[in-house]
């Protein structure tokens, strides 16, 4: 009985989990459409995905919006600092696609390290905003002594991060098509959930409670 009663909990907690994920990623997206806002935005999803990590009650709406609020100024330059860098990236992709021989792979190196800093930065960053109370200086700098000393978790929230991307890039159109119904649902506040949980272990290891 007390093995059912617990099985019945588990899932309880795993149905509130996906409810609460699924609000915040309408939320995020909705917050993301003037596309300068999305910093602001990933701070909040950060703020609510890391109290859930951590088992911890959450108001999720309440939660998303004064997070936001609080992170407005910071989360929007740190967000800008996020789409220069992903236009970057793009811009390097589609040069090193169009070009040949030596070139070709000068930029499709370059292209590769480019976007192995904008992983890091976003996995880390915007959830160090959320967090702790720091300059933007400051929180860039943690970012990448964070991703310096966990170089194994940072992968693994690289490929987190990366995975939704490729298939979606990846796959034939119609795969992708319906996949695009559940990035709508949970295509960005399930990675961040599933960073979440790795950043929590990194953040106790060196700040603990």
């Amino acid at each position: 009985m007390d093995q059912k009663n617990k099985l019945k909990a588990s899932f309880g907690r795993f149905m509130r989990a996906m409810a609460d994920l699924l609000i915040l990623n309408l939320l995020t997206l909705f917050c993301s459409l003037p596309i300068i806002t999305i910093g602001p935005a990933l701070c909040g999803l950060n703020f609510v995905t890391l109290k859930i990590a951590r088992d911890e009650p959450v108001e999720t709406i309440k939660m998303f919006f004064t997070a936001f609020k609080e992170n407005f100024r910071q989360g929007l330059i740190l967000g800008l600092i996020a789409i220069f860098g992903a236009v970057v990236i793009f811009a390097d992709g589609v040069y090193a696609f169009s070009v040949t021989g030596t070139v070709k792979i000068l930029f499709c190196i370059v292209t590769g390290i480019v976007a192995a800093v904008w992983l890091t930065y976003v996995s880390y960053v915007f959830a160090l905003q959320a967090r702790y109370d720091n300059t933007i200086k400051s929180q860039i700098k943690n970012a990448f002594l964070l991703a310096f000393v966990s170089p194994g978790k940072t992968i693994l929230m690289w490929v987190i991060l990366a995975i939704p991307v490729v298939l979606f890039l990846g796959l034939p159109q119609n795969v992708a098509m319906h996949l695009g119904i559940m990035y709508f649902l949970f295509g960005v506040s399930l990675p961040v959930y599933c960073n979440s949980l790795i950043l929590r272990d990194i953040f106790d290891r060196f700040n603990p409670e």
